[in-house]
């Protein structure tokens, strides 16, 4: 056995080193493209579902919510169940809120919107909203009379839904609020932010300490956001949380991250189909190439059989030339995506609504389309040379 295979790759290496050099190179390039092809589909498609994720968590809702008890509004004893929640290990950043829809009104434009309320200190250990000001400043804690506006609310920045703003707040512009509970004040524009997450951008922001003036309410919450060290680890973070006996409702990010499971699956078929019509083309490429290289060569394989050499010897030789092909393919596409692609996508990221999209690319994706692309070489290159030794040895070397 051993012997055969040393026979297979010796014609092998005499084939490929003898063959046409212009054939053999471009066959080998096609198959770079289609591993390029298979990595950056799934990349892409990665890089945009982790980025809507690191949005809704570092935007919108950090790691993990507790929200109040069922049939009530508001989660009470705030601060003592703060310190409950910090005393588990891997916790970044709590951060208590008041959620509240209101009326914005400049000049003769106004709409409805949500306003939150934050702790500054506490936001900057949970969120990264602050490190966004594109104009005016972030509140501090002692702003009573100061709010800071998403992207899209002031209008003229820029946003996505511009025929829905205040027609062109600018900073220090006094706009008018009438919060759900009837109260109505007017507010001086400190800031305005872009997290380059349209669902974010359509969010106002005052005081912890004005919001509980306006609402007539102390110590409470309607939501507490929590960060944690890592992503990925929240179902044991919620489990601890339980366990210290609290009783609000504690749901992990993906519990308001329906969209995303949604589209992750869209993209997993459109990525798998992809893949697929791109093996499709390899598979046939190379099945090509080894069909038309056992027609040319007939008569060379009727000589071989002649003297005595075994017919997988000559199955296995092409299988090696395939396999060649294939490693070859893989390993200058694996240098195009690390060496090429990535570093320009780094520099340069996709700008979608859910904000800047670069290539996630996982190791068990280039294992697999590394693996899936040998595989279907070995079978493109296995059946044309089966098929050339199914004939007799006399009418392959008459090449009939």
């Amino acid at each position: 056995m051993l012997s055969d295979l040393k026979v297979s790759l010796f014609l092998a290496y005499k084939s490929i080193t003898k063959g046409n050099k212009g054939t053999l190179i471009l066959t080998i390039f096609i198959l770079s493209l289609v591993f390029v092809n298979l990595m950056f589909i799934a990349s892409i498609f990665l890089g945009l579902t982790d980025t809507m994720g690191n949005q809704v968590i570092d935007t919108l809702y950090g790691n993990i919510v507790i929200e109040p008890k069922k049939d009530e509004k508001y989660i009470n004893d705030v601060y003592s169940l703060e310190q409950k929640i910090r005393s588990i290990p891997g916790i970044e950043g709590v951060l208590a809120q008041y959620i509240t829809g209101a009326t914005l009104s400049y000049k003769d434009k106004s709409g409805s919107w949500s306003v939150r309320s934050v702790n500054p200190d506490d936001a900057m250990t949970v969120t990264i909203t602050h490190n966004f000001m594109i104009d005016g400043e972030y509140l501090s804690k002692l702003d009573t009379s100061e709010i800071i506006l998403g992207k899209e609310i002031p209008g003229g920045y820029g946003g996505d839904q511009e025929q829905l703003s205040l027609g062109g707040v600018r900073v220090g512009d006094s706009i008018d609020v009438l919060f759900n509970n009837g109260v109505k004040k007017s507010y001086r524009v400190k800031g305005v932010f872009d997290v380059t997450f349209t669902q974010a951008n359509n969010i106002a922001y005052i005081s912890q300490r004005e919001m509980e003036s306006v609402f007539g309410l102390e110590d409470k919450a309607s939501q507490i956001l929590i960060k944690t060290k890592d992503r990925g680890n929240e179902d044991r973070y919620v489990k601890q949380l339980s366990e210290l006996g609290i009783k609000e409702n504690i749901k992990p990010w993906t519990a308001y991250a329906a969209s995303i499971k949604n589209i992750t699956r869209s993209f997993d078929m459109i990525s798998v189909l992809i893949s697929a019509i791109g093996l499709f083309v390899a598979s046939v490429t190379i099945f090509i190439i080894i069909y038309v290289s056992t027609i040319s060569k007939r008569r060379q394989i009727g000589i071989l059989r002649a003297v005595g050499i075994k017919e997988s010897v000559v199955i296995y030789s092409y299988i090696f030339q395939a396999m060649f092909i294939a490693i070859c393919g893989t390993i200058i596409g694996f240098f195009i995506m690390f060496f090429v692609l990535r570093p320009w996508f780094i520099g340069h990221p996709l700008k979608f609504p859910i904000g800047f999209v670069s290539l996630l690319i996982l190791p068990e994706n280039i294992l697999i389309n590394a693996i899936s692309l040998i595989a279907v070489a070995l079978t493109a290159g296995f059946v044309p040379s089966w098929i050339a030794v199914r004939q007799t040895i006399m009418d392959a070397m008459w090449g009939d």
